[in-house]
């Protein structure tokens, strides 16, 4: 088995494509189809199922692929800690980030982090929390924002970035946009626009309805949280959206506070008993620095580690300055 191999069977099973995975390893197809053959000759068992339309792990592979992770981890790791013997600042930090992160600029803090440190490339990937919580605890990431929730896997650690009080969105002429605060209970069988499955808001707003003892009525779902606003804009339905997406730029809607509040926490996470690599190591010391300065700008308190922090109603509302 060699650690070639590896690298290549890793970059399949990411991107669940060869084609894909040939362009990113900067090799040709049939050489990284034959490598992975090789491997499965060698352990005697198949590691991916093949079809005309796409590749999936077998078990065996999904076995492979936790430990092949972790092997190119510590190999990049050590890597970097040898370059920097030898006086150099190199390496990779491969971070994932939800679409909403509200006051935080993070093109801004990936810019300033990358004028520090030119040589560091940064790859960033969006998806959902739920994606990105087994990305970190896989090695697939070194590092996440997400909506910080109390059901955090316990192989992650955190830190909270910022907190952000969530809000009902309405069309302007809808008889909602006459009220200026509303329970959750009073928005049971309206139609609903609601953020991907998956997502830390959606989970957020689920936990909420059930905590509430009520059913919300799904009359929508999308990917996008400026086509939430678009459509709860239209009147095809209300929304519950993070107070920065409400207030910013786009089709004019009604926002509403809720009574109690609903409060998210979003954090930076990394696998807690995993050595960071030099490079994620000065992204995530250079992050928090840099984050926790504008918290205390905004008088909303510094950044603090943690295991895990629900989104959960607060006792009072926390009314944060617009992005």
């Amino acid at each position: 088995m060699e650690l070639r191999q590896l690298a290549y069977f890793a970059a399949v099973a990411r991107h669940r494509h060869f084609t894909r995975a040939a362009a990113e390893l900067h090799v040709a197809q049939p050489a990284l189809s034959q490598q992975i053959k090789r491997l499965e000759a060698e352990l005697g068992l198949a590691l991916l199922d093949r079809t005309s339309r796409r590749v999936a792990l077998t078990p065996a592979g999904e076995m492979l692929l936790e430990r092949a992770n972790r092997a190119l981890a510590e190999v990049e790791a050590a890597r970097e800690e040898l370059g920097r013997l030898r006086g150099l600042e190199t390496g990779r930090v491969t971070m994932g980030a939800m679409q909403s992160l509200g006051p935080v600029d993070l093109a801004g803090l990936i810019a300033d982090f990358h004028a520090l440190h030119p040589q560091i490339e940064v790859v960033l990937r969006e998806s959902t929390t739920a994606w990105m919580v087994r990305s970190v605890a896989a090695d697939e990431l070194d590092l996440a924002f997400i909506t910080l929730r109390g059901d955090l896997d316990a192989r992650l650690a955190g830190a909270r970035i910022f907190r952000e009080e969530l809000v009902v969105i309405a069309a302007p002429e809808s008889p909602w946009a006459r009220r200026r605060r509303v329970r959750l209970a009073d928005l049971e069988g309206e139609p609903f626009v609601f953020f991907a499955a998956g997502t830390g808001l959606r989970a957020a707003v689920e936990a909420a309805a059930e905590e509430a003892g009520i059913a919300l009525r799904a009359a929508f779902e999308t990917n996008e949280l400026t086509r939430v606003r678009a459509l709860a804009a239209r009147g095809l339905g209300v929304s519950i959206v993070p107070s920065s997406t409400a207030h910013a730029p786009g089709p004019e809607v009604a926002v509403l506070s809720l009574r109690p509040p609903l409060i998210r926490d979003v954090g930076l996470v990394w696998r807690r008993e995993r050595r960071l690599a030099p490079a994620p190591a000065a992204f995530l010391a250079f992050a928090r620095e840099r984050l926790s300065a504008r918290e205390a700008r905004a008088g909303v308190g510094a950044l603090s580690s943690t295991r895990s922090r629900p989104v959960a109603r607060a006792q009072a509302q926390k009314r944060l300055p617009a992005a």
